[in-house]
């Protein structure tokens, strides 16, 4: 490692450094830059090729955009509840993960109406999928489209009231499931609350992370042929959001900040974040962080 890289390592204040390697990830004289505030719960993060971020607030039911050029906007009402909540529901009944079909259509998950659905084209939201041999889902909260167009999504009970299961009105497990070819399939119940899900650059694995403070795992599984093979606990924490870059680092959303790990499963660093970060979106040369009330972004190394 140069002088430059030590010298930066030294005087940083917004990174806690386990490996001199995270240098090499993060600009390490950076720090976390506010972009917006007073939302209700952020997650959901997902950059647009048209040059905005969007946002799901999971309290106040909308998913937002963000631009340089014109600010916060709303940019769906009613993103994951169509009426009014009920004494099963807790009060994250908005929309939560989002990401692209292989259309290019938007496709997320809904809390309050327990389903992934899909925006068209048009505008206009379609459910995909609501329920699971005869029961209705806990509440989707992180989704990933695959190659092949399957979608793969997390069902934890945190849209449920007290956010425990309820097998009477529910399903009896937190499971992933994979929607393809317009069935649904259960692919792991390994999980209690199963939470963020991401694919490794490659997509030969699947990373699940779980925020859940028994449950201190991000599992990595094996895609072979739609399934999930060989799970094995990959990292011995709890996150919210997880995401990977090019490279194949692994950028987990926790309590503490954004931690670090390579694709070895090494810890590099964390970003220090002034509240717990629910949710993250890497773009180019800047991650996108969500905090439950604030979205921040902050300097990634060029390379």
């Amino acid at each position: 490692m140069n002088g430059k890289l030590l010298m930066e390592l030294a005087w940083s204040k917004s990174i806690e450094v386990y490996h001199p390697d995270i240098a090499h990830i993060l600009r390490m004289s950076a720090n976390p830059v506010l972009v917006a505030s007073d939302f209700g719960f952020i997650e959901g993060l997902l950059w647009h090729k048209g040059g905005y971020l969007l946002f799901s607030d999971l309290v106040r039911n909308k998913i937002y955009k963000h631009s340089k050029q014109q600010g916060t906007e709303v940019f769906l009402h009613e993103s994951g509840l169509d009426g009014l909540p009920t004494a099963l529901h807790s009060n994250h009944v908005g929309s939560n993960g989002i990401a692209y079909d292989l259309q290019g259509n938007f496709v997320f998950c809904q809390h309050g109406n327990h389903a992934v659905a899909r925006l068209n084209k048009e505008g206009i939201i379609e459910k995909l999928v609501d329920s699971f041999q005869g029961r209705r889902l806990n509440s989707p909260n992180d989704l990933i489209v695959a190659p092949d167009g399957s979608i793969y999504f997390t069902d934890p009970p945190y849209g449920l009231s007290p956010q425990k299961l309820n097998p009477d009105v529910a399903q009896p497990i937190a499971g992933i499931y994979r929607w393809f070819n317009d069935a649904l399939e259960l692919v792991s119940s390994d999980f209690s609350y199963p939470n963020g899900i991401c694919f490794s650059p490659d997509c030969q694995y699947v990373y699940v992370s779980s925020a859940f403070t028994e449950e201190k795992m991000i599992m990595r599984y094996e895609l072979k042929d739609g399934k999930f093979e060989n799970g094995k606990i990959f990292i011995s924490e709890n996150a919210d959001g997880i995401k990977t870059d090019k490279r194949g680092n692994i950028f987990l959303a926790t309590e503490m900040g954004v931690r670090i790990f390579s694709s070895e499963g090494v810890k590099l660093g964390m970003i220090k974040m002034p509240a717990v970060v629910n949710n993250i979106c890497i773009e180019g040369n800047t991650i996108y962080i969500g905090t439950p009330h604030k979205l921040f972004r902050f300097a990634l190394r060029s390379k």
